[in-house]
């Protein structure tokens, strides 16, 4: 039994429809492509980074392609930043703190923050433990907690 033409009309109305409703859903469900930060602090502890200023540099991040890019750690990012910026232009936007033990910070975000698609955080710490590469992309207001070894994320 063959379907006639307005039952196929009806049908990818129908499909259609759902895709929108289903696209929807997702953006009011915060499935968005654009990162959540909205305001970022900074606790450096006494003693913060052995005892020793903390160079932090934010990168907000505004083109899918260059996420697989930057480097895994603060040391690397820190080597490469000059080259990493000139390359990507305005590809990132970078926030650079010089943040000292037993000190509160909060950082000024760049203009265009919220078209960003990720932010990272790196900081050239004398640690390991510190100087892997920190995701604050899900967080819409984070604190950066500078410890004498390592860095913490924390949701506010």
């Amino acid at each position: 039994m063959s379907r006639s033409p307005l039952s196929l009309r009806s049908h990818a109305r129908l499909v259609a429809a759902g895709a929108c409703c289903l696209l929807a859903a997702c953006s009011w469900l915060g499935f968005s492509k654009s990162a959540a930060v909205s305001q970022v602090k900074v606790v450096a502890e006494v003693g913060a980074n052995q005892n020793a200023a903390t160079q932090l540099d934010l990168v907000f991040v505004y083109d899918s392609n260059v996420t697989a890019l930057l480097p895994a750690t603060g040391p690397d990012w820190f080597q490469k930043k000059g080259a990493l910026m000139a390359g990507l232009a305005t590809a990132i936007d970078v926030v650079s703190l010089q943040v000292p033990p037993a000190t509160l910070a909060t950082a000024a975000l760049p203009r265009r923050h919220g078209k960003a698609i990720g932010v990272y955080a790196y900081a050239n710490y004398l640690s390991a433990a510190g100087q892997p590469k920190g995701n604050l992309t899900p967080y819409q207001n984070v604190t950066i907690w500078l410890t004498p070894t390592t860095v913490l994320y924390k949701s506010q």
